[in-house]
Parts: structure tokens; sequence; C-alpha cells
């Protein structure tokens, strides 16, 4: 028992120094304790600024949220009827809203995200402005990216597609292409007619924009002549590429996917709205278009052999790189005396310490020999 009294003391903190009776500021007393504010200003002021931040960040989720329910809602009644399924909104992030719908002809699913200013942030919201101001390329717009999947591996839609197409908002090309590896397979079209100066056209092969703007009833054509729905258009994208580049060599069969891809600015007037879902709408459209071509082959026979050879193309290279890295990455051949030098070591480390000793001094007899019959040939 007397040792367990000195171990508690031996760990009991020091007793408090007396108060001062000098104070005179605010004074809380109960029994034998007592607080002073004014003794504490630098971790009021920590805790100040901590609270600030956290009710920043509360207020600014709770805003953030609220906006992102508003700007899918116009969009609901047009998904709704398109899709068996749509799952509410889910939240990511404050920043990042996600919402997932399945069950349509010719579609395996559709990923719509909402991109939102991280105005729950002071400091990325900060980052965000600086870097408006002082990247030309960085837009860092509000958008809303609807993600159509038509077919991945076995599954959906197979056979021929489109090759990649896309249009592009001129302000934004840069990051866009930049974000996205499959924009490297298309050529920047700039003979292109019947389009905004807004925009940029990317295309594999002529006759398939010839395809995407004369069929009748997808629209394309007809939409962009509208100028809120140029204005609110950052990219449409038809692809069967992944937009990052593969780093462990070729994707397979079953990790290949094909994509309408739909990226727009966040609507802010009615006018837009209506311009969304009219790009809703030519999205769907393409989709039902690429159907046909899977299944019946809208493509001349050549256009499809040389898409399919620029992808062979590819996946070959993404191999000869993938070895090269992993070539790199291999410890290179050891020599014959390297082999021999390492026999040695682990010989050595087998033996005890007596048996070492010996050995260290026929090695030194060893030296000693040969030094002597140098020294003898030169005499000589």
């Amino acid at each position: 028992m007397s040792g367990l009294v000195k171990l508690l003391g031996a760990i009991a903190p020091p007793p408090a120094a007396p108060l001062s009776r000098e104070y005179d500021g605010l004074e809380f007393r109960w029994k034998m304790f007592t607080f002073r504010p004014a003794a504490f200003k630098f971790e009021a002021a920590v805790l100040g600024i901590v609270g600030f931040y956290l009710l920043i960040y509360l207020v600014g989720k709770t805003i953030n949220n609220g906006r992102a329910k508003s700007a899918i809602k116009p969009f609901e009644t047009l998904l709704s009827s398109q899709f068996t399924q749509v799952r509410p909104l889910l939240s990511s992030s404050p920043a990042l809203h996600l919402l997932y719908a399945s069950g349509r002809r010719n579609l395996l699913s559709l990923h719509t995200t909402v991109s939102l200013l991280p105005i729950y942030d002071l400091a990325g919201l900060v980052i965000h402005f600086v870097k408006t101001i002082i990247e030309p390329t960085y837009s860092g717009a509000e958008q809303i990216n609807f993600d159509f999947t038509l077919g991945r591996g076995e599954l959906g839609l197979q056979g021929e597609g489109l090759g990649v197409w896309g249009l592009v908002d001129k302000s934004a090309m840069r990051e866009t292409r930049e974000k996205r590896w499959d924009l490297t397979f298309p050529k920047l079209n700039d003979s292109a007619t019947n389009l905004p100066i807004t925009h940029a056209l990317f295309t594999e092969h002529v006759e398939i924009t010839d395809l995407l703007l004369k069929t009748p009833n997808i629209g394309i054509s007809e939409v962009l002549k509208d100028k809120d729905a140029a204005s609110v258009l950052q990219y449409l994208l038809i692809s069967d590429i992944p937009a990052t580049r593969p780093s462990r060599g070729p994707l397979s069969s079953k990790a290949k996917s094909r994509h309408v891809i739909l990226s727009v600015y966040k609507p802010t007037t009615p006018a837009q709205i209506d311009a969304v879902k009219a790009w809703i709408q030519v999205s769907l459209n393409i989709v039902d278009l690429l159907a046909k071509s899977a299944n019946g082959g809208l493509l001349k026979p050549d256009i499809s052999r040389k898409l399919i050879k620029t992808r062979q193309t590819v996946d070959a290279d993404l191999t000869v790189d993938y070895k090269k890295e992993q070539d790199e990455d291999k410890p290179a051949e050891e020599t014959p005396e390297e082999r021999r030098a390492a026999k040695k070591r682990a010989e050595r480390e087998k033996l005890s310490e007596k048996e070492l000793k010996k050995l260290e001094d026929l090695e030194k007899k060893r030296e000693m020999r040969k030094m002597q019959k140098k020294q003898a040939m030169g005499g000589r």
C-alpha cells in the first residue's frame, strides 16, 4: 500500500501557485476553483478562430447542399421521363454532388455531377479567385456534368462506334484538353461550318461530323444556333477512350467503356435551363444513333478500320511504355565478380567469430605471399 501511495505522489501534479492578489479583472470562484478569463487571451483567440471557421464550414455546406438541389431540380422531370430509376441527389463533398439514373434503352446508366464553388472553405475560395486571375486557362466555373454510359466491358452497346468526337468551348479548350487524354485522338477541325465561333470541333474523320450534324432528329446544329445554348455548353463529347491515360499498359476489354458526356456551365436563367434540357435531349438522341451504329454500321468499312487500327497502335505503344518502366525498375544483373563477392559474404556470415578470425589471418598471409612474389620478380 505504501508503494502505491509513493507512486501516486510521484505522478501527482505540483500544487498550484497561490493566486496573485493584484488581479482586479473578471473572476469566477467555486469552492477551491478560480477562473480568470483574462489569463487565457491566446486560448480564447484560437478557439474563436476555430469556431469561426467551423461556423463558415457548416453554413457553407448547408448553402451548397441547397444550391445543388436547386441546380438539379429543373431536370428531374426530364430525367424521370427517360429513366425508370432516378436516385436522390447524394453529397460526395460540400462542393460535389452526385445523381445516378438507370433503366433506359441503349444506356447502362447516367452519372450526373454538380460541381460548386467551395464557399464553405475560405482558403479554398481565395485560391480559386487567385487562380482565375493569374491562370488564363483556369475557369473554375460551376458545372453540371452528365455522363451517359452506353457500354462497359461485355455490357451495353458493343461493336463499332464513332470514335472520339467533341464540341468544346474555346475559352475552356486548353483546360479541357489537359484533363482529357481521349481528346488527343481526334484532330481540331478549323474548317467546320455552321458552328458558332465560340466552340471548336474535334473529330477523327469528317464523315463522323457529317453524320452527327446532318442526320435528322439529332439536333446539334439546331441547338447551337441558340445563343443561350451555345453560352452554357462547355463540351459535348463522344468517347470510347478513358479520360486518363492508362499507366499500366492498355486497358483490358472488360475495363473499356463507351460514353456520351455533356458538360454545361451551371445555368442561372430560365433560358439557360431550357438550353441545358435541349442539350440533354441531344445527348440522348446521340445515344440512340450510336445504338444504330453498333447494330447496323453507319460508317464506311474503311473508316471503321482506321478507328480500330488507331486504337490498336495506341495499345501497342502503351504496352511498350509499360514494359520499359518495368525494365527500368528491375535491378541490374550482377556481374560474375559481384556474384562471387556476394557468395563470399554469405559464407562469411555463416562462420563463427573464431572461424572468421582464422579466415582473415589466412587471407592476410596470402596477400603477404603475393606481395613478396611481386617484389622478388621486380628485383630480378
